[in-house]
């Protein structure tokens, strides 16, 4: 595509390319600056709902406006792709300075600023799901930045993108390994991989394939960065063990906590001194030095954290954290409602309950979207409910009850889409006068769903075909007809199917040469292809060892 102009954006160069889209940089002549674009895969982009889905996370993306994260300024869809516009950044990616220990300098700094951004994007309902050392990138201004925020997120949709586990296995949390629902404390665990990654040279755990890397994300203990290099300290260790939690909640929970954590590990800066249980750093005076945590701090993230010194009832904390945003935004959303209830609480020992009221009145949104069976929107509420509630059983149940609607609906449109596809097989089998094999989908068919259309009206019309066909020999023709189909199953690695041809063949001419053989090496690669899919399943499953003993199944009758 180099040299195609894509909207009024000329591609110069390609970038990378990866598992979603590739990357170019282009020139924008109307501002006459770099761009990079992505150009999502066409495989990825094949129907209107994946298609307004990409936009949709686009333009979450597009509400992303922090120093520390790639800028999306616009997207387009030109003659059936799809692209998004973003910040040209020059500098090199994380990735390519490490495979050793990276300095304490720049581990610090890289930790603050991904640590700053995740909180923003979070802050935001924006979870990023692929944290890793090649979406972390160095500015020509030694900023650092994060990219590929919202691309992954395409992938709970396998109407329209490839299936599986959705994120890099070395960097993948328990959670995600298990395909479980994830939060943003995914995308912490991530990063915890990263910091261990930028101390010791090496990723914590690293199978002989990504199921067995899977397996050990979900059931290993963390190993102790000590080991890899004796040059850090007892404390640097258990904040590793904290940040690769196999819970969540035994987790930081933010980003500035991991970073003020890691710096006070470090021994390059102090607790928090206002509160024994204060996570976030104090403000700092004008003379301080500019490089202090505040300065990287946004206020949604002083925001969030005020909320979780608010349902831990950290009266104190709460006070002098809604203070210091105030300091900086008098106006800042509802911080002078919480402010007065926390001082009403240290005082008198009673609040207003503004932060119960806007959990309230989220739930009656959240109802009122489950109504409307705006499910996606419902469940973002009720998670949003319960990171600020915990304990509120009703929110719970309720979020539970949508979730299983959602699979529900998944669980239809999956049933769905696969008796489409089945039928339109059944029609060119029918229209083929292939009645065998049209009997054969046909009957699957109606074992799902013996209503499905003219289903039976078409087994009728295949089982009479059959019995009329029954008893006669093939002729020649027929016999050459049937080889011709069972090489082209094989071409298109159709196993089973081919499998199924060359036995027919056998039954009706069983001295016909060189069929045994291409018989045989049909059923070696149909069990190859099974053996491959149990594992497939297991694995997405959480049943690790299970799927581990498939592939080693695998592995012996491949060798064999």
């Amino acid at each position: 595509m180099i040299g195609e102009t894509l909207g009024q954006y000329k591609l110069t160069k390609e970038l990378g390319k990866g598992g979603f889209a590739t990357v170019y940089r282009a020139l924008q002549p109307t501002l006459n600056r770099d761009v990079a674009i992505k150009v999502l895969h066409p495989e990825f982009i094949r129907d209107e709902r994946a298609l307004r889905r990409f936009k949709r996370e686009a333009l979450a993306v597009a509400r992303l406006h922090h120093t520390n994260i790639v800028g999306v300024y616009d997207y387009g869809e030109h003659e059936g792709r799809a692209y998004l516009v973003m910040e040209y950044i020059a500098g090199s990616t994380l990735k390519s300075r490490l495979g050793k220990p990276a300095s304490l300098e720049l581990t610090v700094s890289v930790i603050g600023a991904v640590g700053a951004a995740l909180d923003y994007a979070h802050s935001k309902g924006v979870v990023h799901r692929d944290i890793k050392p090649a979406n972390i990138l160095f500015a020509d201004d030694d900023r650092v930045v994060l990219s590929d925020f919202g691309i992954v997120r395409l992938a709970d949709d396998d109407s329209s993108l490839t299936r599986g586990v959705i994120g890099t296995p070395q960097y993948m949390s328990p959670e995600q390994a298990l395909g479980r629902e994830v939060d943003g404390r995914s995308d912490l665990y991530s990063l915890g991989v990263v910091l261990f990654e930028m101390l010791t040279g090496a990723v914590p755990f690293r199978g002989d394939s990504p199921i067995a890397t899977l397996s050990m994300h979900a059931t290993m203990p963390v190993p102790s960065v000590r080991q890899r290099n004796p040059n850090l300290s007892e404390a640097v260790d258990a904040l590793v063990r904290k940040a690769l939690g196999k819970n969540p909640d035994e987790r930081y929970q933010t980003g500035a906590e991991l970073s003020v954590a890691l710096s006070v590990a470090l021994g390059q800066g102090q607790q928090p001194t206002m509160d024994s249980t204060m996570r976030m750093p104090t403000m700092q005076t004008a003379t301080s030095t500019s490089n202090s945590m505040s300065d990287v701090v946004d206020l949604d993230t002083m925001y969030n954290q005020l909320l979780i010194l608010t349902r831990e009832r950290n009266w104190r904390g709460a006070v002098n954290l809604a203070a210091q945003i105030l300091a900086r935004d008098s106006n800042y959303r509802d911080v002078s409602a919480i402010l007065n209830s926390a001082s009403n609480e240290l005082r008198f020992g009673r609040t207003t309950g503004s932060i119960e009221l806007q959990l309230q009145d989220l739930l009656g949104q959240a109802e009122v979207a489950i109504a409307d069976a705006h499910l996606m929107e419902a469940a973002g509420m009720l998670q949003q409910i319960l990171r600020a509630s915990p304990n509120d059983n009703y929110a719970r149940a309720r979020l539970e009850m949508v979730n299983q609607m959602l699979a529900d609906q998944e669980t239809t449109r999956r049933r769905h889409s696969r008796l489409e596809q089945l039928y339109s097989l059944a029609q060119s089998k029918v229209k083929a006068s292939d009645w065998r094999w049209a009997h054969n989908i046909l009957e699957e068919i109606a074992n799902v769903d013996p209503q499905y259309r003219d289903v039976q009206e078409l087994l009728e019309l295949a089982q009479e075909s059959l019995q009329a066909e029954a008893g006669n020999e093939l002729s020649a023709q027929d016999i050459h007809s049937m080889r011709d189909q069972a090489e082209t199953a094989m071409a298109q690695e159709r196993w089973a199917d081919a499998v199924a041809l060359w036995e027919q063949i056998q039954a009706r001419e069983p001295n016909l040469a060189g069929i045994a053989e291409r018989y045989e090496i049909a059923l070696h690669r149909s069990q190859l292809a099974a053996l491959s899919e149990e594992a497939a399943r297991l694995a997405a499953d959480g049943l690790f060892e299970e799927a581990i003993q498939k592939l080693e199944e695998l592995k012996v009758l491949t060798e064999s």
